[in-house]
């Protein structure tokens, strides 16, 4: 079903709205530990030579002050501010790329907000973020898995990224389709300390090793993301024209 995939069919946006509607529809996945309350995080990290595909191609900055994050893209890609009027109001930005790839910002209120002291003092937190990535792989990848019609799900790395800023964490997944190339399916959610919110930085693209030039964008855009207040990801880059929402 995805042979004919590119970023303007109707498979495309069926998947983005399926990402959209599970972040949103499920209860994202809670614990509460010596007042500590800390959700999910996922992202698929790319293997390509970022730092050669960004010394060719302009960035340009999208910055979202409201909800206190940022990333970059290509100048030449199609960004699409949200929301517009009162329908999706939790998704704030769609970022369509090359080879039906796209990017998309969704946020989910959270019922207590994280106390960066209490999560850095509490000696368990490392199993916290491991219960919250099984969690999340079970209520919403292995979900997108089924829906999208998958014959496998693989799941890739892993990774505790919580910072000084906040909680997060990446998991990656690879779909294989029935037909077609298979799909990647990635995220980044972070749980800024001191907000009732969270912020998923979501990913889907065909895997295709032999696109360098296109998979060393997506890296590059994929670790630009970032809360603020956070140091850039390594690699990034400068070469950009600043914007924000």
């Amino acid at each position: 079903p995805f042979s004919d995939y590119h970023p303007f069919s109707l498979q495309h946006t069926t998947c983005v709205r399926l990402i959209y509607a599970i972040l949103l529809r499920k209860e994202l996945p809670f614990m509460i530990r010596s007042n500590v309350s800390t959700s999910l995080l996922c992202v698929f990290l790319l293997t390509a030579a970022v730092s050669h595909a960004q010394d060719r191609v302009a960035f340009k900055e999208f910055r979202d002050s409201e909800y206190e994050y940022l990333f970059r893209y290509p100048v030449d890609w199609e960004l699409k501010k949200l929301p517009e009027g009162e329908a999706n109001k939790a998704m704030r930005v769609v970022l369509r790329g090359a080879n039906g790839s796209s990017f998309m910002v969704v946020i989910a209120n959270a019922e207590n907000s994280l106390s960066r002291p209490d999560f850095e003092k509490d000696p368990k937190r490392s199993e916290i973020v491991d219960k919250l990535t099984r969690q999340t792989i079970e209520q919403i990848y292995r979900t997108i898995h089924k829906n999208l019609g998958a014959a496998e799900m693989k799941i890739g790395e892993r990774r505790d990224l919580s910072s000084s800023a906040g909680v997060k964490f990446y998991i990656s997944t690879l779909n294989l389709m029935k037909q077609g190339k298979p799909v990647i399916v990635a995220g980044i959610h972070a749980f800024p300390f001191g907000k009732r919110y969270s912020v998923n930085f979501m990913m889907t693209a065909f895997l295709d090793p032999g696109a360098k030039k296109e998979n060393a964008l997506l890296t590059a855009v994929f670790n630009s993301f970032h809360l603020l207040g956070e140091p850039a990801n390594p690699g990034t880059g400068s070469n950009s024209a600043e914007g924000s929402r």
